[in-house]
């Protein structure tokens, strides 16, 4: 139980719209503050590294203005002291050297080579090199003077990888500042998003199971309306739904009064007599009184059976027709005998997707129908037969028929014609219209060609549905 529970709340998180929000708002921000670090580091990195390497070339040419020329060679004229001054770096080494044309080290530092490639016309070039293992940023100068004489000046670039470090960071700390930003508002937004929902919710809440009543469309944004407008078509249903059981139930006690209280008459009645031979005859008069409630009874529990029963369709099956037919037929024909009436079968074996149990019970309403409101003497007909790709169910009687407005009438629960015979209570057909549903029948009354009395017909859907289910 407590599993069912978390899986619940776990697929409720997953669907909340919140969540959904966040999920489609930040994860984005975030993979493009990802991006930004990517690719803001060599844009970050650029202005850096041109900074660094103009304040090395400006060393580079105070270093070519020492150079001082003697009768034989260059010299180049640094005192200790500003050889501490060139080399000061809180961060890097700094290397410098001075090569002749020929590639002869003049002065400076042996390990900072000259570039192995010329110079171009511009007199300055800036190139990487590595020394002692580690990463040298290099500025060269040829100096036109002196027979060309190569000056450099390198540093390590501890102090490069730390600004720019320092301005990826601040810029990636400005963007989580905004996305926090962001988050903070999309989650006030949100909430009042999300408010008029709310407000819908603790209204339905508050209501009653029985208020049914349509729920205010202002009371929800214009993208929730359309919701709003299901609901309450819903809510107009399940109304309609509630006033037929209402219905229903009223009419089902009325039915049910009249025989019972009949049943009591009839059993105050043997109760108040001594003589055995007025006690059997009571007893006599309750039979049909009984017979009645009974098939009461169970035509009411077969209308709640079927009625509006989707799941009842799980246990069809490939029936035959004119089998179940004749099974029904059976049971039918002590009623035919006793009211002189001829029940003839004209069957040829045609299947539906079906519950024979059901269809039995539409059979059975509709022989019965035909029997109690047909005048002894006369004949009932029923027929099954394939007829255009569908299977085809008739029952033609020649009793005093259904006049045309009252056709459509006649399926309503309790609904009798004025005009009608016997003692049924209007449930056959109400009864037959909801198995036709579920099993996607149709039904239609005509009068015979002879003119007289009625023939119900129940079509079926394609035969080949109910062939392929074999």
């Amino acid at each position: 139980m407590a599993l069912a529970i978390t899986s619940t709340n776990e697929a409720r998180a997953a669907k909340s719209v919140r969540r959904l929000l966040y999920r489609w708002l930040l994860i984005p921000l975030t993979g493009l503050l990802l991006i930004t670090a990517w690719v803001g580091y060599p844009i970050a990195l650029y202005p850096v590294t041109d900074a660094l390497d103009w304040a090395l070339m400006d060393t580079a040419h105070s270093l070519a203005r020492l150079i001082k020329t003697t009768e034989s060679y260059p010299a180049l004229a640094v005192s200790p002291y500003d050889d501490t001054i060139i080399r000061g770096d809180d961060f890097d080494r700094v290397y410098y050297s001075i090569y002749s044309a020929d590639g002869k080290l003049l002065a400076g530092d042996a390990e900072l080579a000259p570039f192995p490639h010329p110079i171009p016309e511009s007199n300055e070039l800036f190139y990487d090199s590595v020394i002692d293992g580690k990463a040298v940023r290099v500025a060269a100068m040829r100096l036109m003077r002196d027979g060309g004489l190569i000056v450099q000046v390198g540093e390590t670039t501890n102090k490069r990888t730390r600004l720019t470090r320092q301005i990826l960071i601040g810029v990636i700390l400005l963007e989580v500042l905004l996305i926090v930003t962001v988050a903070v508002l999309v989650s006030i937004g949100i909430g009042k998003g999300l408010a008029p929902l709310q407000r819908l919710r603790r209204e339905i809440q508050s209501r009653s199971p029985r208020d049914l009543r349509a729920v205010p469309e202002s009371h929800a944004p214009v993208e929730a309306q359309p919701l709003v407008n299901a609901i309450n078509g819903l809510l107009e249903q399940l109304a309609a739904v509630l006033r037929a059981q209402q219905h229903f139930v009223a009419n089902a006690a009325h039915q049910l009064r009249t025989p019972l209280a009949g049943l009591r008459v009839q059993v105050e009645y043997a109760l108040r007599q001594e003589n055995p031979q007025e006690w059997r005859r009571a007893l006599g008069m309750l039979t049909p009184v009984t017979e009645r409630t009974v098939r009461l009874v169970n035509q009411l529990l077969t209308l709640a059976r079927t009625e509006g029963n989707p799941a009842v369709a799980g246990n069809f099956e490939r029936t035959d027709l004119a089998s179940v037919i004749m099974d029904v037929a059976g049971h039918c024909m002590p009623k035919a005998i006793e009211r002189d009436i001829d029940l003839g079968l004209e069957l040829t074996p045609t299947y539906v997707h079906g519950d024979a149990l059901l269809l039995g019970e539409l059979i059975s309403n509709l022989i019965d129908n035909a029997i109690t409101y047909s005048s002894p003497g006369s004949r009932v007909t029923v027929r099954a037969a394939p007829h255009d790709d569908k299977s085809e169910l008739q029952v033609e009687d020649e009793g005093q028929g259904i006049t045309a407005s009252e056709r459509t009438k006649v399926f309503q629960r309790f609904y009798r014609p004025a005009d009608s015979v016997g003692e049924g209570c209007g449930l056959g057909l109400a009864i037959v219209q909801e198995i036709a549903q579920l099993h996607d029948a149709q039904i239609e009354i005509r009068t015979p060609k002879s003119g007289k009395g009625t023939l119900v017909i129940v079509r079926f859907p394609d035969r080949r549905d109910a062939i392929s289910n074999r």
